[in-house]
């Protein structure tokens, strides 16, 4: 009796203790916010107060409230996000599994992609509401703003099975269908969760974008009109309603997963380092790079059959060969080239730029939330609700704020860079073994040092993982700027091909920004690889 006594003492020490923990990262985060708020009302009322771009938040509140908090916009952009989530989703994770089955597939299929992700849903969405009906046009979108995501999170996740499962399973006669459904799936719910989770508000920035244009409701509808009519006010209210309605997104889904005992994986795995000779790690890469340009060219063909299959001829939409010709034979080829390579230098630029802040952001606050972990439970909770904030919504308000040039563009760009980076470092950096940590600290190390020798080093790998999502994500978000609010870039150009139905300079533009986005992409993977191997991280 007296054991089974001190066993329910101890359940309720640390139920309690994990009740006060909660408490106190509750309290923090309470905290955290009415700070941020009074801060906001203080800038407000007196360095803004003339300038009319920063309204104070009890102003929004109100607009919000008088505005019956835009719920039938609400309502007509949920209609739009929730199929589009649905399909991109069933379409990711059925190619995950096509991977798992056809592992020669991978990269063919990856570079597909990281194509439709590095595709400028701004560029696209004049095209696609020429092609479908307006909903039609939005759902796509939607599914577009998903994909990739999941995608990515699908093939890592069905890799997740241990390798003694596996040759369980197969020791006892399971097939390939058997081994998936009972082995693998399971293995893949955490990591197919945070896609989900992830691809909930990305969703709603896709039927957001695609209120832009067109449509006679939505929440992108409403915040256009209260743009050209200058109200200020009614703009930060959209843009509110619209960040709490993704971050519930996010929300319900994490809850969702959690009700079913999946919860989203919050690790960094790194596959094991080989031990291959030269010639042998030479000819995977040859491999590797064979299966890539495979990729891009089933990309081609898939991109050239969806122009015959339209039907709308050769105006609208422009085949490969048709911007081959732009670019390189036709008799302007040499004035179009220039004029595309002169606008994605400025994008490049603006990307680049923000890219960096964003990085050095990351990396110092995943040290910081790394050497005070009471911090970390507090503020990452709010840095997810950072990453739920629809892009498209924030862009005119910070230009507002910030103006239309570099700056603007750098903070916009910045923001895209930062959370994702933030998240993927702090669990590269996470990721050392505790074998190399107790030996840190068996020897006197302080959690510096910790950090210096061990942590950094399994750390760096996760920074060239956070870059191939980042970096496209930084082009994408420079492009939404300049489209929306700014006066130079390629992101401007091809707003002005829209308005001047230059197709085939708005096709070339799309094929270049996908083409700079998948150079980076996958010569960061390389570099990635390189790095892994020659550290020898598992």
């Amino acid at each position: 009796m007296t054991v089974v006594q001190d066993m329910k003492t101890n359940l309720l020490d640390r139920k309690r203790l994990f009740q006060r923990f909660r408490l106190r990262d509750w309290s923090v985060q309470i905290a955290l916010i009415i700070a941020l708020l009074v801060v906001w009302e203080l800038l407000a009322v007196t360095i803004f107060r003339h300038r009319f771009v920063l309204p104070t938040p009890t102003s929004i509140l109100s607009t919000a409230w008088n505005d019956h908090f835009y719920g039938s916009d609400l309502l007509s952009t949920l209609g739009e996000a929730a199929p589009g989530w649905l399909i991109g989703n069933v379409l990711a994770i059925t190619l995950a599994m096509l991977v798992l089955f056809s592992p020669r597939l991978e990269s063919s299929l990856l570079s597909f992609g990281v194509m439709t992700y590095a595709v400028p849903t701004v560029a696209i969405g004049p095209i696609l509401f020429i092609m479908q009906s307006p909903y039609d046009a939005k759902v796509t979108m939607s599914a577009l703003s998903v994909f990739f995501v999941t995608l990515i999170a699908g093939v890592a996740g069905l890799r997740a099975a241990s390798r003694t499962s596996l040759e369980m399973a197969q020791a006892f006669g399971a097939g390939k269908m058997q081994i998936l459904r009972r082995v693998r799936l399971r293995a893949s719910v955490p990591s197919i969760a945070s896609g989900l989770c992830i691809s909930a508000p990305a969703s709603i920035l896709g039927a957001v974008i695609g209120d832009y244009f067109g449509g006679q409701s939505g929440l992108g509808v409403v915040m256009l009109q209260a743009q050209q009519q200058l109200s200020v006010s009614r703009t930060w209210a959209i843009a509110l309603v619209t960040t709490v309605v993704s971050s519930a997104a996010y929300a319900i889904t994490l809850w969702l997963t959690k009700i079913f005992g999946a919860g989203p994986s919050t690790g960094t795995d790194f596959p094991s380092a080989t031990t291959s000779n030269a010639k042998q790690s030479l000819r995977q890469g040859l491999i590797n790079k064979f299966r890539v340009v495979v990729g891009i060219g089933l990309s081609m063909v898939i991109w050239d059959l969806l122009v015959h299959a339209s039907g709308l001829g050769g105006y609208f939409l422009k085949t490969p060969l048709a911007v081959w010709q732009y670019l390189f034979s036709s008799p302007t080829a040499s004035s179009n080239r220039s004029a595309v390579i002169s606008t994605i230098l400025t994008t490049l630029f603006h990307a680049g730029t923000g890219w960096i802040v964003g990085t050095i952001f990351a990396a110092i606050g995943a040290v910081l939330l790394l050497l005070f972990p009471r911090a970390n439970r507090a503020i990452m909770p709010l840095v997810l609700v950072v990453r739920s904030v629809p892009l498209v919504a924030m862009t005119p308000l910070i230009a507002l704020l910030f103006g239309r040039g570099l700056l603007g563009i750098t903070i916009i760009a910045a923001l895209v860079t930062v959370v994702p980076s933030l998240v993927t470092i702090s669990d590269g950096l996470k990721s050392a073994p505790k074998t190399a940590l107790d030996l840190i600290a068996s020897i006197g190390g302080t959690k510096l040092q910790t950090l210096v020798r061990v942590q950094s080093m399994y750390g760096m790998p996760a920074i060239f993982t956070a870059a191939k999502i980042s970096m496209p994500g930084a082009i994408l978000g420079a492009v939404l700027a300049e489209w929306l609010v700014s006066d130079s870039g390629i992101g401007h150009a091809m707003a002005y091909d829209v308005i001047g139905s230059n197709f085939g300079n708005l096709w070339a533009s799309i094929a270049v920004v996908v083409a700079v986005s998948l150079t980076f992409y996958f010569g960061v993977n390389t570099l990635e690889r390189t790095l892994r191997r020659k550290l020898a991280i598992s």
